[in-house]
């Protein structure tokens, strides 16, 4: 049985919380059989930098 690797690129307005919790929202909704995650895990995204100009 083969797999394939889906990925769609985030909007860069959406915060990684707000993935998080879209992320779940879809695995509750769905309810994929092979699927070990509840969703919302991993690390922050990185957060930009202000350098203080405006």
């Amino acid at each position: 049985m083969g797999y394939t690797y889906e990925y769609k690129e985030a909007d860069k307005r959406f915060t990684s919380q707000k993935r998080r919790e879209h992320e779940k929202m879809k695995i509750k909704q769905h309810k994929p059989a092979l699927n070990k995650s509840k969703g919302g895990e991993g690390r922050p995204a990185n957060k930009k930098k202000s350098n203080g100009n405006i």
